[in-house]
């Protein structure tokens, strides 16, 4: 049921009045309900702009009064229609970096059109986990794009770069608690301290010699000395967390490099290898799942028969977890994620399904299966079947379905 539907009195009915009124009383705009819990707030003279409703409602539900009334202003302050810095040298001093998932930044990617705006862009940090350039003001952050960089005379390079060194500058304060530490600040920004390995590597090493970083949600930033017990409980927690914020980023633990991050891949047979493996596929079935949404809606308006596989997680006796795609013969335009095993399906012969590890299919298919570099998270097309020289060679080295548990280095 469409969310226009529902009676006004239902809690995000009645939130969305609340919003609407700040909407008029701050910034002298009309607004009205769209579909999918959003306002369309009229710009005078402009085009309007869409205020999506679904996080800041989540946020909104966990405060106390005094906080949820600041929160909302805020919010709405930040529809505001804004000039955008001329120069570089109005624009420089604004900049700071945004750490985002990928899903998001296809989002604002999306939306960005719709304002009479370029797109914005991105740099990929780590896997799913893009850093955006952000023009940063009193209420609000306003994603750098492309028209940006050409107006200002500066490479994306350069932008994000400046953006760093601004962020590197600021305090970085703490709170110790234990194993792990949790960055304080600045508010909006404390996942980017990703962004400035550097500047986050001097308090990491006041925490302990092994340590990672964790930003369940955009608003977290957790060190974690993984030397001292406890770091199995810190990480499922971080997972948690993750799973149940709005404003998710990654459970996946990094470290910290001085030139940037990197998961954390801990030996076969350490105790948190497992909690690890879990957080590096549910980011990955929340990525893909979220592309795939966009994906099939977008090929649908356009009429393109593409077949989007999706990335499948299933869990073994012993708690651990895998991820399967399907390849299937009778597809003729198929896009696939990078998952743990592919299954090759014959729909005229169910039983002849043959089932690979992900980089045995990447090495034996040949032309069959071939990136596409446009997606983020990658993904790979196929518009036949393999030949019957690689299909020798995958049924080779077929695995069971459901694989068994193997070594990383397998």
């Amino acid at each position: 049921m469409s969310w226009l539907r529902r009676t006004a009195r239902t809690p995000e009915g009645e939130f969305a009045d609340e919003v609407i009124v700040l909407v008029h009383d701050l910034l002298g705009l009309k607004a009205r309900k769209t579909h999918d819990f959003a306002l369309r707030i009229e710009l005078p003279g402009g085009t309007p702009t869409l205020m999506n409703l679904h996080t800041i409602y989540a946020e909104a539900r966990a405060l106390d009064p005094v906080a949820r009334a600041r929160r909302l202003r805020t919010a709405v302050l930040a529809m505001a229609d804004k000039p955008r810095p001329a120069t570089w040298d109005d624009a420089a001093r604004l900049l700071l970096p945004a750490v985002r998932a990928v899903s998001w930044v296809t989002a604002s990617a999306g939306q960005s059109p719709a304002r009479g705006q370029s797109r914005s862009f991105a740099r990929p940090l780590a896997p799913f986990v893009s850093v955006m350039c952000v023009i940063d003001s009193e209420h609000a952050m306003t994603y750098a794009t492309s028209a940006d960089l050409a107006a200002w005379g500066v490479t994306d390079d350069q932008a994000l770069r400046t953006a760093a060194g601004n962020l590197a500058r600021m305090p970085l304060g703490v709170s110790r608690n234990g194993p792990q530490a949790s960055v304080l600040g600045p508010d909006g920004y404390i996942s980017s301290w990703l962004a400035a390995p550097a500047a986050l590597a001097r308090p990491a090493a006041d925490v302990g010699r092994s340590v990672v970083a964790l930003a369940p949600s955009r608003d977290q930033l957790i060190l974690l000395d993984t030397d001292q017990p406890g770091t199995v409980a810190v990480l499922e927690r971080a997972l948690e967390e993750y799973q149940s914020a709005p404003r998710q980023l990654s459970p996946v633990p990094y470290l910290i490099r001085d030139d940037g991050v990197e998961p954390w891949e801990p030996p076969a047979g350490h105790p948190a290898r497992p909690a690890v493996d879990r957080a590096v596929r549910i980011l990955a079935a929340t990525e893909y799942a979220r592309q795939k949404t966009v994906l099939d809606d977008e090929l649908q308006k356009a009429g393109q028969d593409v077949f989007v596989a999706g990335y499948n997680l299933m869990q073994r006796q012993d708690s651990t977890m895998w991820s399967w795609t399907t390849w299937a013969r009778q597809v003729t335009d198929g896009l696939v994620p990078a998952a743990d095993v592919i299954v090759l399906v014959d729909n005229d012969d169910p039983d002849s399904g043959l089932t690979v590890r992900w980089s045995d299919a990447l090495n034996l298919a040949g032309e069959a299966l071939q990136e596409e570099a446009a997606f983020d998270p990658p993904r790979w097309r196929y518009r036949s079947w393999p030949d019957e020289t690689p299909l020798a060679a995958l049924k080779q080295r077929a695995v069971p379905f459901p694989p068994p548990a193997w070594p990383a280095d397998a």
